[in-house]
């Protein structure tokens, strides 16, 4: 619902400033009307667009007004400036002053009646409307606020000074009409003046953008640890509070117990390095791989050619499949040409010195080099590895593959296992979007009886639907963790966010199966028990709600829960400059990397999250090395099974609590994972006490950790 009234409030905004820029021209231009049949012509048009523009005012409050019953977050920032501050006085005032007068001169116009219009509370209040309209018009343009408290008394001089200007400037309009001052027309002295007056305004703003544009550029080198460190607080999303500024790589101390901020300070003794936060060192690995990065023409299902960088020569690259608790050994091999590469493990807690971020927890590996990931896995069920080098193109040209972890004994032994990935390719006929290399219907044989698991993993950046039809079916764990209890679901739509997992379990009929997506409605998978059948996909069922499936279980913490710190955490957009291009930069409480707020934490604390989305894209939000439990959809508790996940998906609008132990020191990433939005802003990290890095982004290794 969000969505659709903040589109619809968008819509408003563009068209509410030229309707009210006509209405104050006209109205401006009633008084030089030279005869009544004119000036009621004239004021028969002023008065539609007047009255038009408050009827478009009228559905700027509405949206308003239904966005803050929603949620007052969702207005309480930029909204309320533009809506309340800006609009609503200039339209007051028209709506009383002016508007009156216009009708009147519309029906009935005496020979004195166009120098009355000239009258300052005739011509003032659509100028001071269309003022405040313009601010909904460029609100984009005015940065995100977690306090916009602090802003209204310079938004409110703006609009006093704006409304004595055009009051002065009308009055001396009407004095000059009415001929108590002479006129004197200068034309070319005037046009000089006016023309010198435009250039100048044009070299000052042009100035001003290019010195924003060179002050938005990164360092060639800094760390990550530079930015706003928020050491958490009981605060609320109106209210929100500031954190404070660290030093480019210092680890940092956290000063008191509690909610609330402390202080950054250089730590001491016993700093600890991500480098000596690694895995086991010693001890036969139970699993060796080699993952080598390398280009390669590969042949999708339709026969459409993708130039890829693959690892070991395919896409998506090859399953990773272990068993919980075993000790694992992965080398990383570079043999692209010119671009570094690194791995990151999806969904899995390991140690901070082995996440795989480039410029966070390792310099990226250079063309021609290797480097040796060694980790005990702790976790069971579906995951995915991609590199963490320029993510954004790296991955989506090819560079991941899934993780399939197996219990040490089996739980739910199945006949079929199927790990499929849902990935959009550029392709020599343009992008497609396929099930890993096939972007075609794949048929496939089941007998009947046989129970078949869906691994589905979403290794794009945005959302994706997928349906199963043709049989019930249970929704068995999200992002590899189970579900308590699954019950039985018949034609849901299975929303899976960016770089998230669903597993899916059923007991194949005697008649065909078909899983399908959205996005390419002729592709995915047919089951069947000769291979051969099909059935239409069947996308216009209602979309599976996780928060009140399965049931209830007992979990180490909760909604009831005592916090040690607590964080509040807005995502908006802004155009602006990024990284010295203009762009639509994608916020967390205002901020973008390498300024957004770093979560300060300390080992064993319980922290709690609360994520609210107040742009109009969504948002999957990942946090490395933790798995959240979610507590809470739009301020509702979950009602089902326990939830945990690594990748939160929060939509416009939407409102999401979640909580995790810090129980694993380092440095870690929490972005959004559309890489397009990560490239433009939305990254920040949690940082643990004590904890610091020796890498930085940029410098000779080239690293990119978006």
């Amino acid at each position: 619902m969000y969505l659709a009234i903040s589109i619809f409030d968008f819509i408003l905004q563009l068209v509410l400033f030229p309707v009210w820029l006509l209405a104050a021209l006209t109205v401006r231009r009633l008084a030089t009307r030279p005869d009544t049949r004119r000036l009621r012509r004239g004021a028969r048009i002023a008065s539609v667009f007047t009255l038009l523009g408050l009827l478009l005012a009228a559905g700027r409050l509405l949206t308003f007004s239904l966005m803050a019953q929603l949620d007052w977050a969702l207005v309480g920032d930029r909204r309320v400036i533009t809506t309340l501050l800006l609009l609503l006085p200039g339209v007051l005032a028209t709506l009383v002053l002016s508007l009156p007068r216009v009708l009147g001169a519309a029906r009935r116009s005496g020979p004195d009646e166009a120098v009355a219009m000239a009258a300052p509370r005739i011509t003032v209040p659509p100028q001071l409307a269309a003022f405040g309209a313009g601010g909904g018009f460029f609100e984009k343009f005015l940065p995100p606020d977690r306090s916009p408290g602090l802003n209204y008394p310079v938004y409110g001089l703006i609009l006093v000074a704006g409304a004595l200007w055009l009051a002065v400037r009308a009055r001396r309009r009407a004095d000059r009409l009415s001929g108590r001052v002479p006129v004197q027309r200068r034309r070319g002295r005037t046009l000089a003046v006016r023309l010198g007056t435009a250039v100048v305004v044009l070299a000052v703003i042009g100035t001003a953008l290019t010195l924003e544009s060179q002050r938005s550029r990164f360092p060639d080198t800094f760390s990550m640890m530079k930015g706003t460190m928020d050491y958490g607080g009981g605060s609320t999303f109106a209210a929100g509070h500031e954190g404070h500024h660290g030093t480019s790589a210092d680890p940092v101390s956290l000063h008191g117990q509690g909610t609330g901020h402390g202080t950054g300070q250089a730590a001491g003794a016993g700093a600890v390095s991500v480098d000596d936060l690694k895995g086991p060192t010693t001890g036969t690995p139970d699993r060796r791989y080699t993952l080598t990065a390398q280009e390669a023409k590969i042949e999708l299902a339709s026969g459409r050619t993708v130039d890829a960088w693959t690892f070991n020569g395919q896409i998506p690259g090859p399953e990773l499949r272990m068993k919980q608790g075993e000790l694992v050994e992965i080398t990383l091999v570079n043999k692209l040409k010119d671009t570094p590469v690194s791995t990151h493990w999806h969904g899995l807690d390991v140690p901070n010195g082995e996440d795989g971020v480039a410029g966070v927890t390792q310099d990226a590996v250079q063309p021609g080099g290797t480097y040796t990931y060694r980790f005990r896995v702790k976790e069971r069920g579906t995951f995915w590895y991609h590199s963490h080098q320029a993510s954004s193109e790296e991955v989506q040209r090819g560079l991941f593959g899934p993780m399939v972890i197996d219990p040490a004994q089996p739980l739910r032994p199945v006949d079929q296992d199927v790990t499929v990935q849902a990935h959009t390719w550029d392709t020599s006929r343009g992008p497609v979007t396929a099930l890993g290399t096939s972007d075609v219907l794949d048929h496939r044989t089941a007998s009947p009886g046989q129970k078949v698991r869906l691994r589905l993993v979403n290794s794009d950046i945005v959302t994706r639907v997928f349906t199963l039809t043709g049989v019930p079916y249970k929704v068995t764990a999200i992002d590899g963790m189970d579900i308590n209890e699954p019950g039985e679901l018949t034609g849901r739509r299975l929303v899976t966010a960016g770089a998230g997992r669903l597993d899916v379990e059923f007991t194949m009929p005697s008649t065909p199966v078909r899983l399908a997506f959205e996005d390419a409605p002729d592709a995915g998978i047919a089951f069947s028990a000769d291979g051969k059948g099909s059935l239409a996909p069947n996308f216009g069922g209602e979309e599976f709600d996780k928060t009140s499936y399965g049931r209830p279980a007992s979990q180490p913490f909760g909604a009831g829960s005592t916090y040690d710190r607590k964080f509040d955490l807005v995502l908006d957009d802004w155009l602006g400059f990024y990284d010295g291009g203009f762009a639509l930069r994608q916020t967390i409480n205002g901020r973008v990397f390498p300024d957004a707020p770093m979560l300060m934490v300390k080992e064993g604390e319980l922290i709690r999250v609360r994520f609210l989305n107040r742009g109009q894209e969504d948002h999957p939000m990942h946090l490395h090395g933790h798995h959240v439990l979610v507590l809470s959809h739009n301020g509702k508790p979950l009602t089902g099974s326990p939830i945990w996940q690594d990748t939160v998906l929060v939509r416009p609008g939407e409102e999401w609590e979640v909580a995790f132990k810090a129980d694993n020191p380092g440095i870690w990433m929490d972005h959004c994972h559309n890489f397009g939005h990560a490239q433009l802003g939305m990254v920040m990290h949690v940082a643990y006490e004590n904890v610091t890095t020796p890498y930085q982004v940029g410098g000779k290794a080239g690293n990119r950790p978006d």
